[in-house]
C-alpha cells in the first residue's frame, strides 16, 4: 500500500478516512479532507470473511500510515443508533467512541451504507450513470436509491433551502408482495424456508440462488452442466448465476444457461416491483438511483424491459411512474465516495464543537 503524500502532520491532519463496511466486503481509503471532489490518496478493498471484525481491518490498513487522520467515516450495511452500528448480514457491531479510542481518531461518524449512497449523487458524473428511463425529474425533488447487493439496501435524499437530508432505511427486510402467478408461487414456496418472507431474501444477492433453487423446480427447466460444476466448486453460487447469463468465456465458449436468464428475468421484475413501491411511498420525482454489485455486472447482457414493466404497474399511478428518470449507478465505489463527502459535511456543520 504506497503513500502517496508527504509525511508531514499538515498532510495528516488535511485528510479523511473513509470505509464502506459491506455484507462481503469492505473498501477502505484516504481522502483529502479539503477538496471535495478529489480522489482517494490511498485505497484498499478486504474480503471480509477473511478477518473477525472491522477493528482488524484498520489496524491492517492504518498500519501503512505513520499518523492517521483524525476524522473518519464509516458507512456499515446494517443498523446505525447512536453511537453503535450492527450489520445485518455480518456478526459484527462497531462502537463510534471506542474506535476513536483504539485509533485515535478525534471523532468517528457511523451511517448507514444507504445514507453514503444517497450522499454520492451530488459527485457522481454522467458516465458514472446508466439511463434506462428518460424523464425530466426535478431540482429539489426527493429522490430514492434501491440497491441490491449482499443485503437490499433503500434510501432517500431531499434537498431544500441548500440544505440536504440523506438517509438510509430497512426497506429492504419489508414483506414481499408477489405481482403474479409465478410470484404468488414463490411466496408459498419461500414461506416453507422461512417466514416472514422480505425482498432482501429475493433480490439481494443471497436472493438470487432462492430464486434459481424456485425457477428450476416451478419451470421444470433442466441445469445447464457447466453451471452445475461452477457451483459445485465455489463456496458462493451468486457469480456463477450471473456468468450464466453472460455465457463463458475462452477456450469453452458455454452458451448462457436459459435457467440463469429466466432467474435473473425475475430478479429484475421483482426489483421493478419494489423500486416502483419506493417511488411512489417517496413521491421520488427527483429520480431513482438502482446501485449495488449486482446490476453493473449484468450491463450489456440483459435488457431492462421488465424491470420497467414492473415499476410502470402501479394502475392509476403508471402515468406517474414514467415521468420519474431512472438511473443505474455504475460506479463501483459510490457509497465509500459518498462516505467521504458526508464526513466533510458532518465537519462543517460541527466545528463549533471542537472537530
Amino acid at each position: 500500500m504506497a503513500i502517496l503524500w508527504g509525511d508531514t502532520m499538515g498532510a495528516i491532519m488535511a485528510t479523511i478516512f473513509a470505509a464502506d463496511i459491506g455484507g462481503t466486503k469492505s473498501e477502505v481509503a484516504i481522502f483529502p479532507l479539503n477538496n471535495a471532489d478529489g480522489g482517494a490518496l490511498v485505497q484498499k478493498r478486504y474480503v471480509n470473511a477473511a478477518f473477525s471484525g472491522i477493528d482488524r481491518i484498520l489496524e491492517d490498513f492504518l498500519a501503512g500510515l505513520e499518523q492517521p487522520p483524525r476524522l473518519a467515516c464509516l458507512a456499515v450495511a446494517g443498523m446505525v443508533s447512536g453511537d453503535r452500528a450492527r450489520m445485518t448480514n455480518l456478526p459484527w457491531e462497531l462502537d463510534r467512541r471506542r474506535l476513536e479510542q483504539r485509533f485515535g481518531f478525534s471523532r468517528v461518524v457511523l451511517i448507514n451504507d444507504l445514507t453514503a449512497v444517497g450522499s454520492s449523487l451530488a459527485m457522481l458524473e454522467p458516465g458514472d450513470l446508466l439511463e434506462i428511463q428518460a424523464a425530466p425529474g426535478g431540482a429539489g425533488e426527493v429522490r430514492g436509491v434501491i440497491a441490491p447487493g449482499t443485503g437490499l439496501g433503500e434510501g432517500l435524499l431531499v434537498e431544500c433551502g441548500g440544505q440536504e437530508f440523506v438517509r438510509g432505511s430497512e426497506g429492504g427486510h419489508t414483506d414481499f408482495a408477489p405481482v403474479d402467478e409465478e410470484q404468488l408461487a414463490l411466496l408459498i414456496w419461500m414461506r416453507k424456508k422461512r417466514e416472514p418472507v422480505s425482498y432482501e431474501m429475493l433480490i439481494a444477492g443471497p436472493g438470487l440462488a432462492n430464486l434459481y433453487d424456485f425457477c428450476k423446480e416451478y419451470h421444470h427447466m433442466a441445469e445447464s452442466a457447466w453451471i452445475v460444476e461452477a457451483m459445485r466448486t465455489a463456496q458462493d453460487r451468486i457469480p456463477a448465476i450471473v456468468a450464466g447469463v453472460i455465457g463463458a468465456t475462452g477456450s469453452s465458449g458455454e452458451k448462457p444457461c436459459p435457467l440463469c436468464r429466466r432467474v435473473i428475468d425475475l430478479f429484475l421484475s421483482i426489483l421493478g416491483s419494489e423500486a416502483g413501491n419506493l417511488a411512489l411511498k417517496l413521491y421520488a420525482k427527483g429520480g431513482i438511483y438502482l446501485g449495488g454489485g449486482i446490476l453493473p455486472r449484468l450491463i450489456g447482457h440483459v435488457q431492462f424491459d421488465g424491470f420497467l414493466q414492473s415499476f410502470h404497474a402501479k394502475g392509476q399511478m403508471a402515468g406517474f411512474m414514467r415521468d420519474i428518470p431512472v438511473n443505474v449507478i455504475l460506479r463501483r465505489d459510490a457509497a465509500l465516495i459518498g462516505a467521504a463527502r458526508y464526513g466533510r459535511l458532518a465537519l462543517h456543520k460541527r466545528q463549533s464543537d471542537g472537530w
